[in-house]
């Protein structure tokens, strides 16, 4: 619209159109403090709501716990007293679990232990009964030859009655034979009784008595604080350490008992075999003896 504008009368002047108020701060006095502040965070202002709702996000964020500790905080960070009471029953905790894995330790090592000689007992009835077995045949063999003896007078009795028929009795050779074969016998059995109760080595005794003596010199080393209570879970590992050492031992001479013991048997086993070969040739050939002398 025009400026001026002319009327017959008098020249008239427009009035000023008002600006929005909707702005409270102007951009000439924005750092003024008695009116609206152009920084939302500095003093003043004539929005407490707006300055609160911006203080509270910018301060959001404050953890006093991971702040730290200072001369006038107070949070509830644990002290130093308080983390070496912590450190104590931590220790105090761990110790009761070693206790504790050290006693199933030894269940499980009594368990295999007692497994193992299960084992070994049967392994020995094994032996005992490839002992008999041999001996058996050793006395079949016996009677395979006294047999053959018989079976050979027969044959001479049974010969033409011009040709004298002489014989020999050889009952003395056979009972010396199963005599002989009897104490072999039981020179056997001796030695394996004897390989069974042998006793361990002197090595594995020294070693299982040395760690006692060691273990007490070092204890203080790793005691935190050593009181009754840490006293009594210390010797309660050293024992259960010494249990669990000696089982250990034993069962390794039981495992090698056991394979000693199944060596012992396959050469048994293959003594048999030779054993059963040569009375089942025995008996073959005394048998055909036996039809010729029938006159079969």
């Amino acid at each position: 619209m025009p400026l001026f504008k002319r009327s017959a009368n008098q020249l008239h002047i427009p009035p000023i159109e008002s600006t929005s108020q909707t702005n409270t701060f102007s951009a000439r006095d924005e750092y003024s403090r008695s009116r609206g502040v152009g920084d939302v965070y500095a003093r003043g202002g004539l929005n407490p709501n707006q300055l609160d709702q911006d203080r509270n996000e910018l301060f959001s964020g404050y953890d006093p716990a991971k702040s730290g500790s200072g001369r006038f905080f107070e949070g509830d960070n644990i002290d130093e007293e308080e983390d070496v009471e912590a450190i104590k029953r931590t220790i105090a905790s761990k110790k009761q679990e070693s206790v504790k894995s050290t006693q199933s330790s030894i269940r499980l090592a009594r368990e295999a232990v007692e497994t193992g000689n299960k084992a070994l007992k049967k392994l020995e009835e094994q032996s005992e009964r490839l002992g008999n077995t041999e001996l058996h045949l050793d006395r079949a063999k016996g009677h395979s030859a006294r047999a053959d003896d018989k079976t050979e007078e027969l044959r001479k009795l049974n010969r033409s009655i011009f040709i004298p028929a002489v014989t020999f009795n050889n009952d003395a050779k056979h009972d010396a034979r199963e005599a002989k074969v009897q104490r072999r016998y039981e020179e056997k059995r001796a030695q394996r009784e004897k390989m069974v109760d042998a006793p361990m080595s002197s090595s594995e005794t020294m070693l299982s008595g040395g760690r006692r003596i060691r273990s007490t010199t070092d204890r203080s080393r790793f005691q935190f604080e050593a009181n009754a209570s840490d006293d009594e879970m210390e010797d309660a590992l050293e024992n259960n350490l010494d249990e669990i050492q000696g089982l250990v031992h034993e069962l390794r001479g039981v495992t090698m008992a056991m394979n000693a013991e199944l060596k012992r048997q396959d050469g048994m086993i293959s003594v048999l075999d030779e054993k059963t070969v040569n009375l089942d040739q025995d008996l073959t050939h005394n048998t055909v003896k036996l039809h010729r002398a029938g006159g079969r």
